[in-house]
């Protein structure tokens, strides 16, 4: 009798990392790429995603992983008079996008998804999941003014 017997044999895959940015409103900007984020990466989030949705006066909030640290992240900011707000290091109680994540999360558990493709697929149906009224208490339970 094989030892395999009701389980699928399943290949593993490359990580899928995902890039987001959400706004008091909705999700900003979101890119999913195969395999770890580097600067580079999180760079060209910045500059091709995220730069020409923002507007002079927004706050861009980041903690302190190693990628948001770069110098052309903070320049290319401010250039558009946006301001970056770092959070203190170990204080994931402050990033809304925590939150995002943890719902996103779980409608993917729920989901099961084992290919690339279903995981993909999968992703877009979780972020469509989160809702304004989420966003706007994540941002207040992080004690940001939302008003």
């Amino acid at each position: 009798m094989s030892k395999n017997l009701g389980k699928e044999n399943h290949k593993k895959e490359g990580n899928i990392s995902i890039i987001s940015a959400t706004s008091l409103e909705k999700v900003v900007a979101s890119v999913n790429i195969y395999g770890a984020v580097d600067a580079v990466a999180f760079e060209g989030f910045i500059l091709k995603e995220v730069l020409p949705k923002i507007k002079e006066g927004d706050c861009l909030i980041m903690d302190n992983a190693k990628i948001h640290l770069g110098e052309m992240v903070r320049e290319i900011i401010e250039q558009e008079k946006a301001r970056l707000i770092y959070l203190p290091p170990y204080s994931p109680e402050f990033s809304p996008i925590e939150n995002f994540w943890s719902k996103v999360k779980a409608i993917l558990r729920k989901l099961k998804a084992r290919t690339y493709k279903d995981l993909i697929e999968g992703i877009e149906l979780a972020m469509l999941e989160v809702t304004q009224k989420d966003i706007r208490n994540w941002f207040t339970h992080c004690c940001y003014c939302t008003s």
